[in-house]
């Protein structure tokens, strides 16, 4: 069952394929306001956070089904599958991936996380394609020191009001678009190259969450999202929260194949001997429960530009990756190049 489509829109907002963002929209601004201050930016993520997607502890129970198909940079499908998330809180959630690369079930409780299925965790396109739709403003929440840039963008024959996020540091920007008058988010240009558009909405609880999602990567198809069931859970049964005696928990264990967001990072002081070459160092590390470095070995590139790499990434601070509010080690890997 799909919630009510009072909010739904016939408008829908297409990002033609192409080989860069660049060519996709139009990016002259049609009128500009004040910049506001960077310290508006957390508010202005949480009062738009509040009216998109389905982050908060506030909801009562829902369940979605979330139908994906992911490409390569070829345009080919490589992937498809189910997400199915049953959700009561932040301590009481089944989240299921079924798919060609990855079967598993995890179970939230107050006892901890626990796992069926495969143990790896979901990539980074795996937990792209839930905030996507649950949680759109997932990479914008991470940014610190921009402030914001009120503007009017021009898609094809619609007109939206966009939201551009500007660093203190030059970076690229990051933007957020919605309906012409409107709370419904409709458009996000994010990390690198990433583009989203968000069609078929519907109010859920008094929300706006987007049936149909694409993702473009570089203006080609990387995402393509389709939301089969949105429903609230008027009796919630325990049971389905419950893992099975075979579950793995995974509290209190060093973690792989997760990505924590660096907070500082540190920029070798390179061999006088390799500054006129161009590679790229890679250091596996011990992301410590406290986010700081506990050990770095760097296992690629030139031997001789191993201790300086080394060195750089026992400097690096991350923010410390929580499971269920709890904080974990994490083992990972950084590049370091020199071009």
């Amino acid at each position: 069952m799909v919630g009510p489509p009072n909010a739904s829109t016939d408008s829908v907002i297409a990002l033609p394929p192409a080989t860069s963002w660049t060519t996709t929209i139009d990016l002259s601004p049609k009128h500009t306001a004040k910049a506001q201050e960077p310290s508006d930016v957390p508010a202005w993520i949480q009062k738009e956070a509040a009216l998109n997607g389905l982050q908060s502890a506030d909801l009562r129970p829902w369940h979605i089904t979330i139908a994906y198909d992911q490409f390569d940079e070829d345009g080919d499908n490589v992937h498809s599958g189910v997400l199915d998330e049953l959700w009561a809180g932040p301590k009481k959630y089944k989240i299921s991936y079924k798919s060609d690369n990855i079967t598993q079930t995890d179970y939230a409780t107050d006892r901890g996380l626990f796992r069926t299925g495969d143990q790896r965790w979901p990539n980074t396109t795996e937990l792209q394609l839930r905030s996507e739709v649950a949680d759109p403003f997932y990479y914008a929440a991470t940014l610190q020191g921009f402030h914001t840039k009120n503007l009017e963008r021009s898609f094809g024959a619609h007109s939206l009001d966009c939201v551009l996020l500007q660093s203190e540091t030059g970076a690229g920007p990051t933007e957020y678009c919605f309906e012409h008058g409107g709370s419904a988010l409709r458009y996000s240009r994010g990390f690198g190259w990433f583009q989203t558009t968000y069609n078929d909405i519907t109010s859920f609880q008094g929300r706006n969450v987007a049936r149909e999602v694409e993702v473009t990567d570089g203006g080609k198809p990387h995402l393509k999202l389709h939301v089969t069931a949105l429903e609230e859970i008027a009796n919630v049964d325990d049971k389905e929260f419950m893992p099975p005696d075979e579950a793995t928990i995974l509290q209190g264990k060093r973690l792989s194949g997760v990505s924590p967001k660096p907070l500082h990072q540190k920029y070798p002081e390179w061999p006088s001997a390799l500054r006129q070459q161009h590679f790229s160092v890679t250091v596996e590390i011990v992301v410590g429960k406290d986010g700081h470095v506990e050990s770095a070995h760097a296992v690629s590139g030139p031997s001789n530009a191993y201790k300086a790499a080394e060195d750089a990434a026992r400097q690096w601070t991350f923010q410390p990756y929580l499971v269920l509010d709890e904080p974990a080690e994490v083992e990972t890997k950084i590049i370091l190049s020199h071009n």
